[in-house]
């Protein structure tokens, strides 16, 4: 048998014990240990039908385990991880290694916080700094290095970081790049009483953060055109060392009214994502929400025109050390046919605005019943920035090396990234063991632009989701699904029925079926079977089935996912 097998499975089944073993949080005097562990393992089946390709290990898993110890103002923490044989969306992504990746030490009391070792942290909405975890997506940004927060006074906090970014399973050592900024904030409520006793909130805010990224090679580029014998050259003295962003931010609010508002700058930042050019980036965040009793309603803006901001100016893989994060303001969803065509955030160009109005129609009235009925509209709109190649890219034939292109701040861009239009009512019956929610969704989504497929899909999506609450503890839910459309993949049905016994367990079987593949054979049911068990904060999880390739967003950030075939168990604990 092979060896490495047999050390990963003893690996992780010591890392499933220590989870499964420790179901209490551990008091010693006023010391406090604590943790969490989770195990994600599949069992690979090929299937040529769905692209589902043969792997070498069929057996893959992903399992980390933190553990945290805490005294009084005093507390340390380290997270083991193993992925040396990842499942595989996130073995094609890089993310394969094990071993200590996370640690710190932390002391905190009214007046300062100073932590040692990795951290998270963000300034106001990402737009310039946004180290974060998302283990879903595979993602883990996180600082090496150290941060101090002050609260000199009430309503006024500063923060400091200076930090090496994580890169996957790299180790930090000999890397020539790493990131430091300062945060304030002034909170007029908390600063001032008298202001917080008239219900009106203002918060103001600054940033400036700056990446250090040694420049280790020269650029050759052709002028003239893609065929041109003529080469360019921008040397190690012409590529920035340092590079700084800014920003500023707002928030006032009044009762039911709140603004929010950030603009963000970067100096010039020639990288392989912006074909190398020195013009500088911007962006612009902005958010209104006005709510009563049955009414409420939200905008939102959002422009992002060069400011992909990276430790390694020559990476360019989905979110792999990127030190900011532009926020996606279009609404977000839980259905799995709306997921396919989930629209991910553009930090190098996108403009687009995003308004819901929410109205409960009165409860004991004709339409609302004796609960209401809920009614939420959202239409939202993405473009690419307005790009005008400036005459030194025109005559050499390239962008690179020079500072690619004006663009009017407010214009919108000719290619159409996304839109949704959508309609959403929801109604509890009087019995109040029926609750019904409809919706529709008109979706146009830029395949070549989003996930790099040829053209434009337009789709029309029916979603119905109603549940039955038989006893107090037991549940039924039944989810009905209907993508119509002539493009990409074609038209999906999706069905999928839960059943539940609070709080322990949960039984679903759910199938997406596309039957409108334009290819016969790849009119494939996509089924997926599932089972989990909760008990105290543990919580064991079973399935079978298929999923087809496509991407995975959470927030606006994606990931792509390969099509996939196989058996999977997940365990989560907490102790």
């Amino acid at each position: 048998m092979n060896i490495k097998f047999i050390k990963r499975v003893l690996l992780a089944s010591l890392l499933f014990l220590c989870g499964w073993n420790a179901n209490a949080q551990h008091q010693f005097g006023n010391s406090r240990i604590s943790g969490d562990f989770g195990f994600n393992g599949m069992y690979y089946i090929p299937d040529s039908i769905i692209g589902a390709e043969p792997v070498e290990s069929k057996v893959r898993a992903n399992a980390f385990l933190n553990l945290l110890y805490n005294n009084g103002g005093f507390s340390a923490g380290m997270r083991y991880e193993f992925y040396m044989f990842p499942l595989i969306d996130f073995e094609k992504i890089g993310y394969q290694g094990q071993g200590i990746k996370y640690f710190f030490a932390d002391y905190t009391n009214k007046f300062i916080q100073v932590t040692a070792g990795n951290y998270y942290e963000q300034f106001g909405n990402g737009l310039t700094l946004r180290a974060y975890e998302d283990r879903q997506l595979g993602i883990d940004n996180s600082l090496l290095g150290a941060r101090v927060r002050l609260t000199p006074y009430k309503g006024i906090y500063l923060k400091g970081v200076w930090g090496i970014e994580r890169d996957n399973f790299e180790p930090y050592l000999g890397r020539h790049d790493f990131v430091r900024g300062a945060d304030l904030e002034l909170s007029l409520g908390e600063m001032f009483p008298v202001i917080q006793e008239k219900v009106f909130i203002a918060r103001i805010g600054a940033n400036i953060v700056s990446k250090y990224d040694r420049p280790d090679n020269y650029i050759r580029f052709p002028i003239g055109g893609a065929n041109s014998d003529t080469m360019g050259i921008i040397t190690l003295d012409k590529l920035p060392a340092n590079v700084a962003t800014w920003a500023a931010r707002a928030t006032f609010g009044y009762e039911g009214f709140r603004i929010d508002a950030e603009y963000a700058r970067k100096m010039n930042d020639p990288n392989v994502t912006n074909n190398f050019i020195y013009k500088n980036g911007e962006a612009l965040f902005l958010s209104a929400t006005y709510s009563m009793k049955g009414f409420g309603i939200a905008a939102s803006f959002i422009r992002s025109d060069n400011m992909e901001f990276r430790s390694d100016r020559w990476e360019n893989q989905n979110s792999e050390l990127m030190i900011n994060c532009i926020p996606a303001i279009n609404r977000q969803y839980s259905y799995q046919l709306l997921g396919d065509y989930s629209f991910a955030s553009q930090p190098n160009s996108q403009i687009g605005a995003q308004v819901q109005v929410n109205y409960q129609i009165p409860k004991k009235s004709v339409l609302g019943g004796k609960y209401g009925t809920d009614i939420t509209f959202n239409y939202s709109r993405f473009h690419n920035t307005d790009q005008q190649p400036v005459q030194e890219a025109i005559d050499n034939g390239t962008p690179t090396g020079t500072m690619g292109y004006t663009s009017q701040f407010f214009k919108f861009g000719p290619d159409l990234l996304y839109q949704d239009i959508g309609l959403e009512i929801s109604h509890r019956f009087n019995n109040k063991k029926w609750k019904w929610i409809l919706a529709y969704n008109y979706i146009t989504y830029n395949l070549e632009i989003l996930q790099g497929h040829e053209g434009m899909m337009r789709g029309h999506l029916v979603a119905s989701d109603l549940s039955y609450k038989i006893t107090p503890k037991h549940a039924l839910r039944l989810e009905l699904q209907h993508m119509y459309t002539k493009d990409d993949i074609g038209s999906s049905l999706y069905a999928m029925l839960e059943y539940s016994i609070s709080p322990n367990w949960f039984i679903s079987i759910g199938d997406d079926w596309n039957y409108g593949n334009p290819e016969p054979d790849h009119k494939v049911h996509y089924y997926n079977i599932a089972c989990a068990y909760v008990w105290n904060t543990t919580r064991i999880a079973l399935n079978f089935g298929k999923t087809k390739e496509g991407i995975l967003c959470v927030g606006g950030v994606c990931r792509a996912v390969p099509a996939s075939f196989g058996a999977g168990l997940s365990i989560t604990t907490s102790f």
